[in-house]
């Protein structure tokens, strides 16, 4: 019987180190074939991460070029708008001269034809402007930070706080830019 038993405990090891053995057997195929695999894996990998990369910095490229049209579009489109602002600011005082010119009242026929001539001359300088996208500002009644330069103020009883009392200098815009505000006296608080 003791020979049965170490015949069947023989058997037994025997059959346990045949299944460990294949186990391992199996083990070492699967390793030895991942291992021959990983490295097509891993550059295919590699070759993955850098054509993401490249598409990356392509759409980042491509982004900031479409930025840049657009940036360069409206500063050309704004150059074309305000093409004319600083002829226009070294005009202004010229007419601010030639309106003032005009308050003088003549005596004689010959003086009211030639103030009239002039008048006409000058409207029809202000509509060449106007065309030109040139507008004036009126003075209002409330005084707005934005289009009127406060010089004076003003203590009268007629108007509310916060009124233009009086205009002393026109302002004017050229299309949506103030390019001189008006100079005007307000009433105090």
């Amino acid at each position: 019987m003791a020979e049965e038993m170490k015949k069947e405990t023989e058997e037994t090891v025997e059959e346990t180190t045949k299944e460990e053995a294949e186990e391992v057997k199996e083990e070492t195929t699967e390793e030895t074939a991942e291992e021959t695999v990983d490295p097509k894996d891993e550059k295919i990998k590699d070759l993955e991460s850098q054509i993401n990369k490249w598409k990356t910095d392509y759409y980042k490229v491509f982004a900031d070029m479409e930025n840049l049209k657009k940036r360069l579009k409206n500063e050309h489109a704004n150059q074309l708008k305000y093409a004319m602002q600083s002829f226009i600011e070294e005009l202004l005082p010229v007419i601010d001269n030639y309106e003032r010119s005009l308050t003088v009242e003549p005596e004689s026929e010959e003086g009211k034809n030639i103030l009239k001539g002039n008048k006409m001359i000058l409207n029809q300088l202000m509509n060449i402007l106007g065309k030109n996208g040139v507008t004036v500002i009126e003075a209002g009644k409330e005084f707005d930070p934005n289009m009127h330069q406060a010089v004076m103020q003003d203590d009268n009883p007629d108007f509310g706080p916060n009124i233009v009392t009086e205009e002393l200098q026109k302002g004017y815009m050229l299309k949506d830019r103030v390019i001189r505000a008006t100079l005007v006296k307000v009433n105090k608080d």
